[in-house]
């Protein structure tokens, strides 16, 4: 991984305990120490939105967890090979159900383990968070130096010295060195060679028991660029939302005066040119009641003559039609003729010009076939 500024400390194994610490920047180391608070000791601030990112490594005592390597199975694919290496881990430790194991395939492609206690993780957490440093990466400390053939690295990081060979991370303790190197050679390792592997130690993670029920719950915090580009998404969406209603009444309103534009030139051949649609109307209006024509020609002289006849008793409407020509025509009967008399002449009286011819038909009734029209 890239990162600006790396802090790497031990992880803690007793309560109270000054903790060794070192802090890369820009892949070099710019300083170490020793101190009860690490992050105060470094020079940094605890994390915000506003602070540089920091990269939190923790180094695993290699006394406090083991790291083994297990042997390859034949017509495995990498995920069950790395599963079945965890299954043997916890076959080969004491209570494995206290047991957090971290399973990883190393350069060689072969299964490595870390086992290390969940109470031993649970503590060393909480111990480091009340210093503000919540580490991305628990990696055993063995697992930073890289092996050698046919020799015994012995490396001190401080806080413990470490013995590594290509099968083999421990603490380097009189009972087990005497079993691990025996007549073998130990190359001790030099102190430019330990810090050149801490500056690489965010590269060299892979192993990282900061995983499973003990994986980080990332912070998800905004920049102030971020900020500043929500709140700019946010007006834009406002104006969005604003603009659409007023474009939509932008295209009604065009509609509209199209339609407008519209009947004006329809209406101009008859009426000749007007200004505005309201008086076009009304200019139509005007000439299909002239001419007897539109709305009114058929509803005004049916209204008439239904208004007549209601007001002259014997009399009633046996049939009604529309001729073209504008005219209403009617079929009235009564019991005689001049029973019809007050009906037609209320329509004369109203203005309507009308025409009735008297017929008998074959039960002596009295009929009138009548026109009326509007004058």
């Amino acid at each position: 991984m890239s990162i600006s500024q790396v802090l790497i400390t031990a992880f803690p194994s007793t309560e109270v305990q000054a903790l060794q610490w070192w802090l890369v920047a820009d892949g070099a180391l710019e300083a170490k120490g020793c101190d009860t608070d690490p992050l105060v000791a470094a020079g940094l601030k605890l994390p915000s939105a506003e602070s540089e990112p920091v990269i939190h490594i923790a180094l695993m005592p290699s006394a406090l967890g083991v790291v083994r390597w297990h042997e390859p199975l034949d017509d495995l694919t990498e995920q069950q090979a790395l599963a079945a290496a965890r299954l043997a881990a916890e076959e080969n430790s004491l209570g494995p159900e206290n047991l957090h194991i971290a399973v990883v395939a190393d350069e060689s492609g072969q299964a490595a383990t870390a086992s290390v206690g969940k109470d031993i993780i649970a503590n060393g957490l909480l111990q480091l968070q009340t210093l503000g440093i919540d580490p991305d990466v628990i990696v055993p400390a063995g697992w930073l130096i890289s092996p050698q053939d046919d020799a015994v690295i012995e490396a001190d990081f401080g806080f413990e010295t470490v013995l590594r060979t290509e099968r083999i991370i421990a603490p380097d303790e009189p009972s087990l060195r005497a079993h691990l190197v025996g007549d073998g050679r130990v190359v001790v390792l030099p102190e430019s060679s330990i810090d050149q592997a801490l500056i690489g130690a965010a590269d060299n993670s892979s192993l990282n028991l900061r995983s499973g029920i003990f994986a980080k719950k990332v912070d998800r915090y905004m920049t102030a660029p971020q900020k500043r580009i929500l709140a700019w998404l946010a007006a834009a969406a406002v104006v969005i939302s604003l603009l659409i209603p007023v474009i939509q009444l932008a295209k009604y309103h065009w509609a509209a005066a199209d339609a407008d534009a519209a009947a004006l030139a329809a209406a101009e051949p008859v009426i000749g040119a007007v200004e505005s649609v309201e008086e076009a109307d009304r200019l139509l209006n005007e000439r299909l009641v002239r001419e007897n024509r539109g709305n009114i020609a058929f509803s005004v002289p049916a209204s008439a003559l239904f208004s007549a006849v209601q007001q002259t008793q014997g009399v009633s409407i046996e049939r009604i039609s529309y001729r073209k020509d504008g005219t209403v025509f009617a079929g009235l009967t009564a019991v005689r003729n001049e029973d019809m008399n007050p009906a037609l002449i209320a329509l004369q009286n109203a203005g309507f010009v009308i025409t009735a011819t008297p017929r008998t038909d074959a039960t002596g009734s009295s009929k009138a076939d009548i026109t009326v029209r509007a004058p």
